[in-house]
């Protein structure tokens, strides 16, 4: 949330910054009593994992498709030697999560189902979501880089993390408003673990600044870098066509190398997006047969 001085007259007659710090109140609160909750597994996981120390990872909160991840997780095999995936199921649905277990048997990716989130609002469960990994997780690990991609942000071709952290301790794709305040995308952003330690680390949104999830680290992370000097990811959208769709379409790609589906977990999504990412991933898979 803003520091009071921050607000504007208007916004305290219009009562703005009580409305805020009641909503972060509540959202402190959900999120301290989701943190704190552990799964079964989550000792196992650890003593699984702990390889990974001094070790650079990338976090995937999955939510409900499998297919997807099933890409990804192909891809990331092939293109991101630096990188150790690491899958956490965010899923509702039962069946989904057996599913996403499945695929990541298949791949050999370390997979960890999480305790039941208690919202519905999109932005929140996934920032609460990332928030336990990197308290109950990340913290465990000790890893040199970590980092959060999306479920659907798939590494088509050869991807590198470690070269981006050569002189700075954040990368990924900038969420930058006219506020003046900014944060990285939560679906793309990398941390040097040292950087972390000791901080107060926290993936929930701050409307207040409008700064969508992870937009709470504005304070414990973002703040004291200077943004001029930064390095950060380029997304551009690139016309594609695939044979099974009669129209090409734009495809979103976060530094030329991770093709980003976009929009597959939610209502709207159609049926003819899903194939028409299917059948980009046919044509990718035969790419790098």
């Amino acid at each position: 949330m803003r520091y009071l001085t921050e607000y504007s007259a208007i916004e305290w007659l219009k009562l703005l910054p009580i409305q805020h710090a009641l909503k972060q109140v509540r959202n402190d609160v959900w999120l301290a009593v989701y943190k704190n909750n552990r799964t079964s597994k989550l000792s196992q996981f650890l003593a699984e994992n702990n390889h990974l120390a001094n070790q650079n990872i990338a976090l995937v909160i999955a939510f409900e498709q499998p297919w997807a991840l099933n890409w990804l997780l192909q891809m990331a095999t092939r293109n991101a030697s630096d990188l150790t995936v690491l899958v956490f199921d965010n899923s509702r649905n039962d069946s989904k999560r057996s599913e996403i277990e499945q695929v990541c048997k298949r791949n050999k990716a370390p997979y960890l189902a999480l305790p039941p989130n208690p919202t519905r609002h999109v932005n929140r469960s996934h920032g609460m979501a990332m928030t336990w990994v990197y308290h109950n997780v990340v913290r465990a690990i000790n890893p040199r880089i970590f980092g959060f991609i999306d479920h659907d942000l798939i590494p088509v071709r050869k991807v590198s993390i470690a070269d981006k952290f050569t002189d700075q301790p954040v990368y990924g794709l900038l969420n930058q408003n006219k506020f003046g305040f900014w944060s990285l995308w939560a679906g793309y952003c990398f941390f040097d673990y040292a950087g972390t330690r000791g901080k107060s680390i926290n993936f929930l949104y701050d409307f207040s600044r409008d700064l969508d999830t992870g937009g709470r680290n504005w304070n414990s992370l973002y703040r004291d870098l200077d943004r001029r000097h930064l390095r950060v990811a380029t997304s551009e959208n690139v016309s594609m066509k695939v044979p099974s769709v009669e129209n090409p379409r734009l495809v979103q790609f976060i530094d030329g190398n991770w093709l980003h589906i976009g929009g597959i977990s939610y209502s709207y999504s159609s049926p003819e997006n899903t194939e028409f990412f299917r059948g980009l991933e046919n044509v990718f898979n035969k790419g790098s047969s």
